[in-house]
């Protein structure tokens, strides 16, 4: 994966079995629901509701996962933690940055099927 890369092709093609069609419909799937995705998880943590963000987290972890984006993951990741042990301080901030994390890699699989759609 290149330093400027959001996340690993490569690997998260490799995670799919090299099915480049199943990465396709994953990552097209992932694009036109990041939104989704990204309310839920704001709606639980405005809710007060560690077990919501708890579960959301952790949807959002998996997704960003297939992908191979590290940093997301990562992110998800404490996210989910904090929440399971029912400490939802600073949980705002990091469902905000989770979430420009899902976008910026809904973007880079929305350019990647482009640029993939331009050279079939």
């Amino acid at each position: 994966m290149k330093e400027t890369e959001i996340y690993d092709r490569r690997d998260a093609l490799e995670r799919l079995g090299g099915d480049e069609e199943l990465f396709a419909n994953a990552a097209t799937l992932f694009a036109a629901e990041s939104e989704n995705y990204c309310r839920a998880l704001t709606d639980a943590v405005a809710s007060g509701d560690a077990t919501a963000v708890r579960r959301e987290a952790h949807t959002v972890k998996s997704m960003l996962a297939t992908f191979s984006h590290e940093a997301g993951r990562q992110l998800a990741q404490r996210l989910e933690s904090s929440a399971t042990s029912g400490m939802l301080e600073g949980a705002q901030a990091l469902a905000d940055e989770l979430c420009r994390s899902v976008r910026s890699l809904a973007a880079a699989l929305t350019e990647d099927a482009r640029r993939a759609a331009g050279a079939n």
